[in-house]
């Protein structure tokens, strides 16, 4: 072996000489990129000069005399050299194709300033090393040229080549003898975590540790069962929240958010979908509905015992949701798995509660109910069913980017969430259209009320629609006179100018006396 051996599959780190230049290196990524996801982690033995032995999960090894040449060069420990009786072996083994790419990243990197060593990376130094696999096919690349069956041995010899170079080289670089063996493998996985890796292609994110898995599943188990203190906290804060859409206060709202427990078990059916754990599903399913149940009944209640009071802007702010509502959700709840799977920023979930609410549009749907009002008690619920389905979805796909899962289980189920996210999105979509379309013609106009040929004009409402390939914009106006045709030619030029587009403009027009 002249320069290099390689066994297994480590796209890109194996180079003996990087090419030259940014399109070099696209290049290289870019036939590389595919081998990414098809690692897989072989069982592999080496044995040393010692007789040290090293039992675990590889994607490949790299074997070489100098460090002074190619990508691994850059790493930290690598200081393999041709003249102090020894080989080396960079011991490559990721956990995911993401730690591969910090890998890569690591070493490739131009600074001078060598970090620590990778945690996917583990570093052998010895007079001779065996390699032995379990796989019978996997083979032994040496200076890309010919190739070895394992088991393989890499053993030093003294004086086996003369080597006619200048004496700086000899200065450079002096015979040094080195009979200590350097053995760098605790970034490796044990047999225990290897098993989970083995002959599979390794996941686009890591698995979660052991203990992690256990401490999160505990936590979840228990925040899907229904006890006194979940009961207890629903109705206190549901009920606070109706007083607070009521007084149209925006403190007591955010404190109900803060005091509903209603995250809780949202998060544990996400859980329970990605895992396809009927009991935590069962759980936690009934945990919510208990939950949506007592908050519809107290809202109501409360609602008919307070007086019937406008509309207030609390209220208003819950009864047309739209996309943004959904971003928010699915932002919502990714924050929150994220939150529930670390210990030291689970203190974190109290702020996921006030940036998504959860009971406030449940109060807003119960007063609905009570006072008879079934717009109110329609769109309120269908907030809150924005929310629920957002954070349900984002925060299953949470988990399983956090390796508490190698692949949703519950497949049907989640295609079921996400039917109902796309049905549930179209109404969002309308809304949200409505709110541009007043926005546009706010600009339009400069304001709701405007002038047009000395009379004014109230906007009361308008949407837009598509059909066959025309825009049609279903506008409401007050007028307190009779508009001529004039006028009302102005006043679709003054709003096709804001829209910057020609549209077909229905116009119902209501006098007021």
């Amino acid at each position: 072996m002249l320069f290099k051996a390689v066994t297994g599959r480590i796209p890109l780190l194996h180079s003996y000489e990087p090419k030259p230049g940014l399109l070099g290196l696209a290049t290289s990524i870019r036939h590389s990129i595919k081998s990414f996801f098809t690692i897989r982690l072989r069982t592999m033995t080496l044995k040393t000069a010692n007789e040290q032995q090293i039992d675990t999960a590889l994607s490949g090894i790299v074997l070489q005399r100098s460090s002074h040449t190619g990508y691994l060069s850059h790493l930290k420990g690598v200081d393999f050299s041709m003249c102090d009786g020894q080989v080396g072996a960079v011991l490559v083994s990721p956990f995911s194709v993401m730690e591969y790419l910090r890998v890569v990243v690591s070493v490739m990197s131009p600074s001078k300033t060598r970090g620590p060593l990778p945690s996917a990376l583990g570093i052998v130094k010895s007079r001779s090393i065996t390699i032995e696999s379990t796989r019978r096919q996997q083979a032994l690349v040496v200076d890309d040229t010919h190739t070895l069956p394992l088991p393989a041995t890499c053993e030093v010899l003294d004086k086996a080549l003369n080597i006619n170079a200048p004496e700086a080289f000899w200065e450079a670089n002096p015979r040094r003898e080195n009979s200590k063996e350097s053995i760098k493998v605790a970034n490796l996985p044990d047999a225990r975590e290897s098993q989970k890796y083995r002959d599979h292609h390794i996941p686009f994110f890591s698995y979660a540790s052991e203990e992690r898995f256990k401490d999160l599943f505990g936590a979840l188990r228990e925040d899907s069962k229904i006890d006194s203190i979940y009961i207890t906290l629903m109705l206190l804060s549901t009920l606070l929240a109706t007083v607070g859409l009521f007084a149209d206060s925006s403190a007591v709202v955010i404190g109900a958010m803060l005091l509903a427990p209603l995250m809780s078990p949202i998060v544990s059916f996400s859980m329970g979908l990605l895992r396809a754990d009927r009991s935590m599903l069962k759980s936690s399913l009934n945990k919510i509905f208990t939950g949506i149940v007592l908050a519809l009944i107290a809202s109501a209640l409360l609602a008919l015992v307070l007086p019937n009071v406008e509309m207030t802007a609390q209220m208003k702010a819950r009864i047309h949701p739209t996309l943004l509502d959904l971003a928010v959700a699915i932002i919502s709840g990714i924050a929150a798995a994220y939150s529930k799977s670390f210990k030291e920023i689970i203190q974190s979930l109290a702020g996921v509660s006030i940036a998504v609410a959860l009971v406030p549009p449940l109060s807003t749907a119960g007063i609905g109910l009570g006072q008879g009002e079934w717009i109110i008690f329609a769109q309120a619920s269908l907030l809150f069913f924005t929310n629920l389905i957002g954070i349900t979805l984002a925060a299953t796909f949470t988990f399983q980017a956090l390796g508490y899962s190698n692949a949703v289980k519950s497949k049907k189920s989640i295609l079921a969430i996400l039917l109902i996210m796309l049905v549930i999105s179209y109404p969002l979509y309308l809304s949200m259209r409505e709110i541009v379309v007043r926005q546009e013609i706010s600009r339009a106009t400069g304001y709701d009320r405007f002038l047009v040929g000395n009379k004014y004009i109230i906007v009361k409402s308008a949407t837009i629609r598509h059909d066959e390939g025309k825009d049609i914009l279903n506008i409401r106006l007050y007028v307190r006179e009779v508009m001529q045709r004039e006028e009302l030619n102005i006043l679709k030029k003054k709003i096709e100018s804001a829209f910057g587009r020609e549209l077909h403009i229905d116009a119902t027009v209501e006098y007021i006396l």
